[in-house]
């Protein structure tokens, strides 16, 4: 199925749902760990809850998705806050200068490439956050049922059962992944969503050195 025909449809459905609008509970635990204030980016934000959670909390936020629907949802319901909206397809490099945030934020985005190019996205990822700055992200866990259900195209990446291809991390291939460039905060399986409770997902707070 084509990616975006697929979250279109996705977001569609979401809408009927109440915790598309409220802060995702990873948000919500990470917020502790981030910087006080600055410039945070959500790759993948959705419907952009942690976007308008973020900015209530007074950072200066950048919302991207690869959804226009989605992105034009978020804008709708965040009127009164000041947030930049940008269209960006993760499969690209990202559109910015080195350096340019103090944190880099992903809830259940980063999780949909195949090895060589999530080594790229998080090599941009690491571009463009300031030195010291946080990258905190929730990824899919390898343990996750959805595995058994679907077909292996290479090492922890599959073509799920409605022909969207994900990865789904070890621990230890995400502590791969980072080695040597984070200094890690967090990095456990205790991550969980209101969506689907599951209660295994990938956590990640680390600060870049």
């Amino acid at each position: 199925m084509d990616p975006l025909e697929y979250w279109q449809k996705q977001h569609q459905k979401y809408l009927a749902y109440g915790w598309i609008t409220k802060p995702t509970i990873f948000a919500k635990q990470i917020i502790k760990f981030l910087p006080k204030n600055g410039k945070i980016i959500e790759l993948g934000a959705g419907q952009g809850q942690d976007s308008r959670f973020f900015s209530k909390h007074n950072y200066q936020v950048t919302s991207t998705d690869f959804t226009q629907s989605a992105i034009d949802i978020s804008q709708k319901r965040s009127k009164d806050l000041k947030i930049n909206y940008k269209n960006i397809d993760l499969s690209r490099p990202l559109p910015f200068g080195d350096s340019s945030f103090e944190i880099v934020y992903s809830h259940l985005s980063l999780h949909y490439f195949d090895n060589i190019f999530t080594n790229k996205l998080f090599d941009e990822i690491y571009r463009i956050l300031k030195n010291g700055g946080i990258l905190a992200t929730l990824v899919n866990t390898i343990n996750d049922p959805e595995v058994s259900e679907s077909k292996k195209i290479e090492e922890e990446y599959f073509l799920s059962p409605v022909g969207i291809k994900k990865r789904f991390f070890s621990l230890e291939s995400f502590h791969e992944l980072i080695d040597k460039k984070y200094e890690i905060i967090i990095l456990d399986e205790n991550g969980e969503t209101y969506k689907d409770r599951i209660k295994n997902l990938i956590r990640f707070v680390g600060k870049k050195i």
